[in-house]
């Protein structure tokens, strides 16, 4: 059935380490379908921490982080991050989907109101539903029609969720207005950057940062410009320490493996330094030359998130198979990751991209959509 309706997913093989060139079932391609947006996650500095971290703590983490699985590379990690967000305290988590649904869930309760935009990831409607709250789900960066529930929906607490980059078309949310709500109407703002960390504003630290605005709590994910694993909900201490207790994706799940967190804090050192700007000006530099090169090219300028909607659901995969053909891996996006009629080729850019690697892609794309 799935198949017949070109919705069967058929997984790759990836054979090679990460990067801008990789080996997929075989064949070597130019990759435009990760979210390896510095070019970090074939770093050899992270790979030297985490052999290094292997050495000393081993393979896994034991446990849950609550019993023995509490490594000393998870703690200083935390730290690392607290002090890149600027925030009080942070919290790991295995995945960013597990942040989100832990976050929500132990935010809100029987008897809440949360507004979540409806394009949001998949983590923050799950998590939105598990929680119990009362959702109202607004259209797509539509603030007025988000002011109007704020000002007719009332409950216990109150909350905002939304992306900040969002993770299909590449846009942005308003996210100085959408604090500016938040105070005004007495919510909490969560604020899921997972695209944008690393990517956007001073140090990397997000769309926030880059205008001014500290929301309630920061979610970001280390598997996408950070290049290894695991994500982090970042807050005050005092809900830090609230997640420590009632998070039951964080309680209830063995730790990072300890290698991994102690690349990760090699990450974030590398995003917060002079290279990491240099690296964010390149993504920013491949991003521009792309959409002047490729029409109808969704997503914003800031953003290393490039869609190109199609629309048919066949079409799209003809097309990413005819890109493949041509050795350049191009993710061809359908429902129900995407809503029904805006299947799309999501391309996605990354520091380590030349000019020559752009200029191939935008050429065949060209030739083959028509």
């Amino acid at each position: 059935m799935l198949e017949g309706e070109h919705m069967l997913r058929v997984p790759r093989v990836l054979e090679s380490r990460q990067g801008v060139r990789v080996t997929v079932d075989g064949v070597d391609v130019v990759n435009f379908a990760s979210n390896d947006y510095l070019g970090l996650a074939g770093d050899p500095r992270l790979s030297s921490a985490a052999a290094a971290s292997l050495d000393r703590d081993g393979v896994g983490a034991g446990s849950s982080r609550l019993i023995v699985g509490n490594h000393r590379a998870h703690v200083t990690l935390e730290l690392d991050v607290a002090s890149w967000m600027r925030c009080g305290g942070a919290r790991l988590f295995s995945t960013g989907y597990a942040a989100n649904v832990g976050v929500l869930t132990t935010l809100l309760r029987a008897g809440d109101m949360v507004f979540s935009d409806e394009l949001n990831h998949a983590s923050i409607i799950d998590g939105c539903r598990l929680s119990r709250a009362s959702v109202e789900v607004y259209p797509h960066r539509d603030l007025a029609a988000l002011e109007r529930g704020l000002q007719s929906r009332g409950g216990r607490r109150r909350l905002v969720v939304s992306e900040s980059v969002f993770s299909m078309d590449g846009d942005i949310a308003d996210v100085a207005a959408l604090a500016e709500l938040c105070r005004r109407y007495d919510a909490v703002l969560v604020l899921d950057e997972a695209h944008a960390v690393g990517v956007v504003g001073p140090e990397g630290r997000g769309v926030a940062a880059d205008v001014g605005v500290v929301p309630d709590l920061v979610i970001g994910t280390f598997g996408k410009a950070l290049g290894t694993f695991g994500a982090f909900a970042a807050t005050t201490q005092a809900v830090s320490d609230l997640l420590w207790n009632r998070a039951r994706s964080l309680v209830f799940s063995t730790g990072v493996p300890p290698s991994i967190s102690a690349a990760t804090s090699v990450a974030v050192m590398i995003v917060r330094s002079g290279e990491g700007d240099d690296r964010r000006r390149q993504l920013a530099a491949s991003s521009w030359r792309f959409r002047t090169l490729v029409p109808n090219v969704g997503g914003a300028l800031e953003s290393a998130i490039a869609p190109i909607v199609i629309g048919d659901d066949r079409r799209v995969v003809e097309l990413g198979a005819q890109l493949l053909a041509a050795k350049l891996l191009v993710a061809s996006v359908r429902p129900p990751t995407v809503p029904a009629g805006t299947a799309r080729l999501r391309v996605s850019m990354s520091a380590a991209h030349t000019a020559e690697n752009i200029k191939d892609l935008a050429a065949i794309m060209q030739r083959v959509i028509r």
